[in-house]
């Protein structure tokens, strides 16, 4: 409500909530922030105005004369995960665009890239949730923005499977010591990836931040999510179990590390030498 529907629609009366104005506004969040906060926004308003619906303030709920069309369609092949080329490729396009280097984003990238993390788990590691000599992260917390608080460290995840200790592969523990002798922790926060004014960094404001760098960078396609669903594709070519890969991502089912997560449409070697073992 607080990140979507009241910078929308915050200002209008009830009568001026029409359909045209939500579907403006739905646009707008799923532009800007993808189509899980635009998905969460329409859950969010619809269940306000059936409220008023009820109370007789309204006499039919706009929302549900809005379009729920998503913007792609699912293809056959499942999700879609960044190849190991074009990881690379985006590191490096981000790593030589002024603007994303002034948002103190390509570390980030790299960070979640390597790790799978959320964007708000992500915001929120602080120095005593890693082991850096034991390459070791525990995932105990998210940054949220709470109605006349502001932006907080909530100290517990999203949900209870999202409590978890991962590893970190030897470069991700190069990039935190960097970040840790260069100062980009600041000790009242002790927050690894604060915002570019030494503050909490906003999930939200990152998201829009991340969809203009992207853009320019030839990935339009990409969001802060496709960077989970490429960690949960390499482990699966590694060949870990769903369980494992679930465990590593916080889910609590692994059916949903399947069928959301792991790219599918890949060639597999083994595959070939399992039909090569016939002849």
């Amino acid at each position: 409500m607080t990140s979507y529907v009241l910078p929308a629609l915050g200002e209008l009366r009830l009568r001026e909530v029409t359909v045209p104005a939500v579907d403006r506004a739905f646009r707008a969040v799923r532009t800007s922030h993808g189509v899980g906060a635009a998905k969460s926004a329409r859950s969010v308003l619809s269940g306000m105005l059936s409220l008023a619906v009820r109370h007789g303030a309204l006499t039919t709920n706009p929302v549900r004369e809005t379009s729920t069309k998503r913007t792609q369609k699912r293809t056959a092949q499942g999700p879609r995960a960044l190849t190991v080329p074009e990881a690379e490729q985006l590191l490096v396009r981000l790593s030589m665009d002024p603007e994303a280097l002034r948002l103190d984003l390509p570390d980030l990238v790299e960070f979640m890239l390597s790790t799978g993390v959320r964007i708000g788990e992500a915001c929120a590691v602080r120095r005593p949730s890693v082991d850096l000599d034991h390459a070791a992260l525990t995932i105990a917390a998210t940054v949220v923005r709470v109605p006349g608080r502001g932006l907080i460290i909530q100290e517990f995840p999203k949900s209870v499977a999202g409590r978890r200790t991962i590893g970190l592969p030897t470069y991700v523990v190069d990039l935190l010591r960097r970040r840790q002798s260069e100062g980009h922790a600041p000790g009242d926060l002790d927050v690894f990836f604060p915002s570019p004014s030494g503050r909490l960094r906003d999930p939200n404001n990152t998201s829009g931040d991340l969809r203009k760098v992207l853009d320019r960078a030839g990935f339009a396609w990409v969001t802060s999510h496709v960077f989970r669903k490429t960690v949960a594709t390499r482990l699966d070519e590694a060949g870990l179990s769903a369980r494992q890969i679930a465990d590593h991502l916080g889910h609590n089912r692994p059916s949903l590390t399947q069928d959301v997560y792991m790219g599918r449409g890949l060639a597999s070697p083994d595959a070939a030498a399992a039909l090569q073992r016939l002849r």
